[in-house]
């Protein structure tokens, strides 16, 4: 299969991966600072600044400071939502996956797998929607012993990039690990 299409999958994704002697390394989701702050740290710190302006500058409750704050609940939501999202992509992509030689090697804390022809069963994707304009895919593996390797996870706004995107993968894995012809 095509290397670049695959290295540019992962790097729109924003999950990091490296290349060595021929084999292609799938590690942890990128830091992405700029994300990290802009979308999530920020947000929370804005409304919670508002709330406590409101409630703490103005001795009075009216209708137009209830908007206000019900902007500063939203721009918590909003900062919360990007960092649970966040974390979820980091605990999907949290080990380190080796692909070489016809083979998945799946290094955890207690122990490595090795997915090859003769140990993966079937291998699965799951597209579900996360809100409105975000959709979550996730890519599995069952071997043998019908354990489940989560692969990757990764989000998108489109549920058709994420849907094209698990499919290619999937095929991917299929042919790199002999399965596919």
């Amino acid at each position: 299969m095509n290397i670049e299409i695959l290295e540019s999958k992962l790097n729109r994704h924003k999950i990091s991966f490296s290349k060595q002697n021929g084999e292609i390394i799938i590690g942890k989701a990128k830091n992405d600072l700029i994300d990290y702050f802009g979308l999530g740290i920020l947000p929370i710190v804005f409304g919670i600044g508002i709330i406590v302006f409101l409630f703490l500058g103005i001795g009075g409750f009216q209708i137009e400071m209830a908007h206000i704050s019900a902007a500063g609940l939203f721009l918590i939501g909003i900062g919360s939502f990007n960092l649970w999202k966040r974390k979820r992509k980091r605990l999907a992509n949290s080990f380190q996956k080796v692909f070489k030689d016809n083979k998945i090697i799946i290094k955890t804390t207690s122990e490595d797998y090795q997915l090859d022809k003769t140990t993966i069963k079937d291998v699965r994707i799951s597209n579900k929607p996360i809100e409105k304009e975000n959709h979550e895919g996730n890519l599995f593996v069952i071997d043998n012993e019908n354990r489940i390797h989560h692969i990757l996870g990764f989000h998108d706004e489109s549920e058709k990039y994420v849907e094209d995107d698990l499919k290619w993968f999937a095929d991917y894995i299929l042919t790199q690990t002999g399965l596919k012809k």
